[in-house]
């Protein structure tokens, strides 16, 4: 029997360790979890947050519409200004380790979302309720509608850019611009579904934007016959019926809050910037809504139709058509176009001139 020498054994015994050693699984660092800083929780205004990580030269990547974060998302590089309620999720990565655990906190702005104010329901009298406007603002019939939810202010900056790319961002406080009303559907979705709500549209039966694919640069059929429900507690674009409600606050002024455009209204009469101003820089309405006269057209739900001859009760306007409604007039229209009976009906679905923002609103 062969007797092996002492170095031997050592030699043997080391092969055996490192062929063991080969065949088992790299086992990697964990990155450390993601902190931020302020946490989340209820906040009267804006806020910024930072995230941080433990692990020296972690990559951060983070989402803020509710989806879990990858090495794909958006690579964390500054502070990110909150200034409406939103779910932040992130992620460490670094080469040659274990991704982090994912961390997430959610920040509430204001009372109710994003400065939404509670519109109570009733009825009121709907189109060229004074005479002086275009026939198709007419025939003036009674409207009942239910009680609802609709934002302080036009959708910021600051807060489409959360969901949404946008290269001619004017400011986190201007309303954002350029906006197509395809546009509008995906961005009330993803925020409904970045802050827990359940998103109103659907298009081909998903309710995801990721399967609705890229936003409609031209006319689609698809994208045409989007499904709203009616009873999901998500964001979405007003009605017509909803939007001259909000706007007229019980009133029967000619615009948005007073019968005088310049104290309520950014137009072409006093506006020699060429461009939006940031939102609420004039006075309100009855219902503490601002810029529903001037500023920039919002987009409403409803295809244009003509108004019918009777009462009615919640319309949500045509089952189809060829253009959807805007209202409200913008910075570079006359005041005849920021009247609270106006209707803006010459916009196609795709259309993303820039004067065209939105304003959200929630059922009650």
């Amino acid at each position: 029997m062969k007797t092996f020498r002492p170095f031997e054994i050592v030699l043997v015994a080391f092969l055996v360790l490192l062929t063991v050693s080969c065949k088992l699984p790299f086992q990697s660092d964990k990155v450390s979890t993601p902190e931020f800083e302020p946490e989340g929780g209820n906040y009267a205004a804006p806020v910024t947050v930072t995230i941080s990580c433990d692990t020296d030269d972690a990559v951060i990547h983070y989402t803020t519409d509710g989806s879990a974060p990858t090495s794909a998302s958006p690579e964390y590089t500054a502070p990110i200004l909150v200034s409406t309620t939103t779910t932040i999720k992130a992620i460490g990565t670094l080469e040659d380790h274990e991704d982090s655990g994912v961390a997430s906190q959610t920040y509430t702005i204001g009372s109710s979302g994003n400065s939404m104010v509670l519109i109570s329901g009733g009825s009121f009298s709907m189109g060229d309720t004074q005479g002086v406007g275009e026939t198709w603002e007419l025939p003036v019939h009674t409207v009942n509608v239910n009680s609802f939810y609709i934002g302080k202010y036009e959708v910021t900056y600051s807060e489409w850019l959360q969901y949404m790319p946008n290269a001619n961002n004017l400011g986190d406080a201007y309303p954002v611009q350029s906006v197509s009303w395809y546009a509008a559907l995906k961005y009330c979705n993803l925020r409904s579904s970045g802050e827990g709500l359940n998103p109103v549209y659907s298009i081909n039966g998903s309710t995801d934007p990721n399967d609705w694919g890229s936003v409609p640069a031209s006319n689609n059929p698809d994208w045409n016959t989007a499904i709203c429900n009616w009873n999901a507690n998500g964001y979405r674009l007003p009605t017509e019926a909803e939007w001259e409600f909000a706007a007229r606050a019980g009133s029967d002024l000619l615009y948005s809050g007073s019968s005088d455009i310049d104290a309520v209204a950014w137009y072409e009469g006093n506006n020699t910037t060429y461009a939006p101003k940031p939102v609420g820089g004039k006075a309100a309405n009855g219902n503490g809504l601002f810029d529903m006269s001037g500023n920039v057209w919002e987009w409403c739900w409803d295809w244009y139709g003509d108004y019918p001859n009777t009462g009615q009760a919640n319309p949500h306007g045509p089952a189809s058509g060829t253009l959807r409604v805007g209202r409200g007039g913008n910075w570079d229209v006359a005041a005849q176009n920021c009247r609270v009976a106006s209707r803006n009906i010459n916009q196609f679905p795709a259309q993303t001139e820039g004067f065209q923002g939105l304003r959200v609103c929630r059922n009650f």
